[in-house]
C-alpha cells in the first residue's frame, strides 16, 4: 500500500552536482516502483524522510506556480527533471504536475534533459516535441520475470518500455535507451542495439557495488542463483577481480555495437569508489564510429 500526500515545498529548482542540467526538478519525492538497487536509497537527504522507499510518494502540488517565479529569478538555461524521482509514475496521471512543468518550460524556452523508466511519458508527446527537450535517458533491462519481481516488482514491464522508447524516436524525440543497471553474470546484451533500430546509441551502466543496500541486492539474486552468491562477494572484496570482469564486460558490450554499427557509452563505477551520480561516474568508455 503506498501513501500518497499533497505537500508544498518552498523550491523546485535545485542546484545539482549531475552534468545534465545546472537545476533539477523532482516534483514528487518518492517513488511507486521501488527498484531495490535505485540509487536514491543511499541518498541523505531522501533518508531523512520516514517511511519506507517504495510505499509512500509526496506530490509537491505547488510546484509549477514556484517554478514560475524561479525561472524568472534565476534564469535557467538547461535543467534536469527526475534526479531522485520518475516524474512520469502512475501518480502523475491524476495531478498533472509533470505536465505543467513541461508547459512551463517550453513556454519560458527553458532546455531540458529527463531520466525515466515510464512508458507514461509518451502521453506528453506534444509538449517534448516542441524542441526543448535536450535528451530522455530511458532506463531499460533484460531480466527474467523472476528477477524482475524480486529487484523492481513495481516497476513498468521491460517490453513496453522498448515499445516507448521506439514510439517516441519514430516522433524524432532524442532518447537513449540506458541499460541500467548491468547485474554481474546475468545481464545479456545480445542483439541489444538491434532492438532500437533508430537509436544511434545504447549508453551502459554497471551495477554500483558500494550502494548501501548492496547486501540485500545480492541476498535477492542469490535466492534465485544461489551459485552466484561467492561470486558478487568477491567483487565487492577483491578489485583485481572486479576490474577484470568489468573489462570483459565492456568487450562484450563493445562486440554487439560493432556488429549494429551503433555507437555506446559504457561507465562503470570505479571500485569501493563513492557514488556520486553525475552520469561521468568512474570510468566512462565511449564509441563514436560507425
Amino acid at each position: 500500500m503506498i501513501e500518497y500526500k499533497e505537500v508544498k515545498i518552498s523550491r523546485i529548482l535545485n542546484p545539482t552536482g549531475i552534468d545534465l542540467g545546472e537545476y533539477v526538478i523532482n516534483p514528487f519525492m518518492g517513488c511507486e516502483y521501488s527498484c531495490l538497487y535505485c540509487y536514491v536509497r543511499s541518498n541523505k537527504v531522501i533518508s531523512k524522510r520516514q517511511g519506507e522507499w517504495g510505499k509512500y510518494v509526496d506530490i509537491r502540488i505547488n510546484a509549477p506556480d514556484l517554478l514560475e517565479k524561479e525561472i524568472l529569478a534565476k534564469k535557467p538555461k538547461c535543467v534536469l527533471l527526475g534526479s531522485t524521482t520518475d516524474c512520469f509514475q502512475p501518480i502523475e496521471t491524476k495531478y498533472m504536475v509533470t505536465k505543467r512543468i513541461l508547459e512551463i518550460l517550453n513556454k519560458h524556452k527553458v532546455y531540458y534533459h529527463i531520466l525515466t523508466r515510464s512508458p507514461n511519458i509518451t502521453e506528453y508527446t506534444d509538449l517534448l516535441k516542441q524542441g526543448f527537450c535536450k535528451k530522455i535517458y530511458f532506463t531499460i533491462n533484460n531480466i527474467t520475470p523472476e528477477l524482475k519481481n524480486k529487484l523492481e516488482p513495481k516497476s513498468p514491464g521491460f517490453e513496453l518500455r522498448i515499445k516507448a522508447i521506439n514510439k517516441m524516436l519514430d516522433e524524432n524525440i532524442a532518447v537513449v535507451p540506458y541499460f541500467s543497471p548491468i547485474l554481474p553474470w546475468i545481464s545479456d546484451f545480445k542483439d541489444i542495439f538491434s532492438r532500437f533500430p533508430k537509436s544511434d546509441s545504447v549508453e551502459f551502466e554497471g551495477l554500483n557495488i558500494d550502494l548501501v543496500n548492496i547486501n540485500d541486492i545480492i541476498s535477492e539474486i542469490s535466492s534465485l542463483y544461489p551459485v552466484l552468491r561467492p561470486e558478487y562477494e568477491k567483487l565487492l572484496k577483491d578489485k583485481t577481480f572486479y576490474d577484470s570482469f568489468w573489462a570483459g564486460v565492456k568487450k562484450d558490450i563493445i562486440r554487439e555495437a560493432i556488429k549494429a554499427k551503433k555507437n555506446y557509452n559504457i561507465y562503470i563505477h570505479n571500485f569501493r569508489a563513492y557514488f556520486t551520480n553525475k552520469y561521468a561516474p568512474g570510468d566512462k568508455e565511449e564509441n563514436n564510429e560507425k
